[in-house]
């Protein structure tokens, strides 16, 4: 009597199904194309759960991070250890841990290969979700990077400036190069971990945390020009022509720049080209912009929305030129301080409704919602000045 034997193996490919549509919908060649890809999505998808710490196994990401440090001591000066013994055992750890490290990565994806030809062909759907959850990890370490993907090229720059001086004086007079490259390699395969972002994210809370991250990354903040007004309206007309009596001439000027805004919203609205070669009329150009002043709250766990945000961020009024923000005086403050040559179209401020952002000022929508901490709205009122008589 023969003995049953059963060898066990783990699972690495996960099998979903197929659905009739989406085989008719896809292209012969495309699914050809995909059912080559799918080894190495799996491999890569394996590759990104261990640096997410999100695989099925928890211990095996850190038994790579383990080895990883074995494996850097490798490297190192037989002099900094007390004798012969401590070097060579340090020496058959590094390397027996690279060894192991190499076996496993081989054999992992050998097991990927053998199971995906001794199974049938994958399905189309099982690509799709495996692409799904590629497409979701990447997405999840950009969003963890993307801090400083956000920074402009000139902040960027001097944030290199001054960390380049401070990292050449910790590895030069601090600590040594294998402890640094250590430090290095245990920073990056903890840093997509859950536990370490919620780490980050509870230390970013500090108020002096982020002066300091303010300082070094937005230190060097662009002035405002001389003609600070120009920082504050969007120009809808950059030379509108308008046909004007000529009795305005006679009028006060009170008369004449109320009759003169009719004449100039006319033109908005329906032109005047109707008036052309009238002898009656003279043309002059006008600029017509619209003023626009944002107002800025944040939401505090006690007061609810109020306009004290935090000193490095947006002030209660400001505006916005080339990715920049500026304090700016309130709109009505601001109307009174506007130079008598403009003349206003609109009979008041209009505010648009309320933008609501997380806590970097990030857009979430018309709504409030439990992950809105902070909220913008824009004040607008239109406005015209006379450049020259045609």
């Amino acid at each position: 009597m023969t003995e049953n034997r059963t060898v066990f193996r783990a699972n690495l490919v996960q099998k979903q199904g197929q659905k009739a549509g989406l085989t008719y919908s896809t292209a012969p060649q495309v699914s050809w194309a995909l059912n080559r890809l799918y080894p190495f999505l799996i491999i890569f998808d394996g590759l990104l759960s261990n640096l997410m710490w999100c695989c099925d196994d928890i211990c095996l990401p850190f038994i790579y991070l383990v080895l990883l440090i074995l494996v850097v001591n490798l490297g190192g000066d037989f002099e900094m250890y007390s004798n012969v013994i401590n070097a060579l055992a340090v020496s058959w750890l590094g390397l027996m841990s690279l060894v192991f490290m190499v076996l496993s990565c081989l054999y992992y994806i050998s097991s990927v290969v053998r199971e995906l030809k001794q199974e049938e062909p994958p399905t189309l759907d099982d690509i799709v979700v495996i692409m799904e959850n590629v497409h979701y990890k990447l997405e999840r370490m950009r969003e963890d990077v993307a801090r400083i993907s956000k920074l402009r090229r000139r902040d960027l720059a001097s944030f290199f400036v001054i960390l380049v001086p401070f990292n050449w004086l910790i590895s030069t007079y601090m600590v040594s190069a294998r402890s640094y490259v250590r430090f290095l390699v245990v920073g990056g395969l903890i840093f997509h971990s859950s536990w370490c972002q919620c780490t980050l994210r509870l230390i970013w809370r500090s108020l002096l945390v982020r002066q300091l991250s303010f300082f070094l990354v937005k230190r060097q903040r662009r002035s405002l020009p001389k003609d600070s007004t120009s920082t504050h309206y969007a120009i809808l007309e950059d030379a509108l022509e308008v046909a004007v009596p000529k009795e305005l001439a006679l009028l006060s000027d009170f008369k004449h720049a109320m009759k003169f805004k009719q004449c100039v919203c006319d033109a908005i609205s329906n032109g005047c080209e109707h008036l052309r070669g009238d002898p009656n009329y003279e043309w002059v150009k006008v600029l017509v912009v619209e003023y626009r002043i944002s107002e800025n709250q944040r939401k505090w766990p006690l007061d609810g929305w109020t306009h004290n945000t935090l000193v490095y961020e947006r002030t209660k009024f400001s505006t916005e030129r080339d990715g920049d923000w500026f304090k700016s005086l309130s709109p009505w403050e601001f109307q009174e301080s506007l130079g008598p040559d403009w003349v206003w179209i609109d009979d008041g401020w209009r505010p648009h409704g309320w933008n609501y952002c997380d806590t970097e000022w990030n857009p979430k929508g018309s709504t409030d919602s439990l992950d809105c901490y902070t909220r913008t709205r824009i004040w607008v009122r239109g406005a015209f000045r006379t450049l020259s008589e045609l």
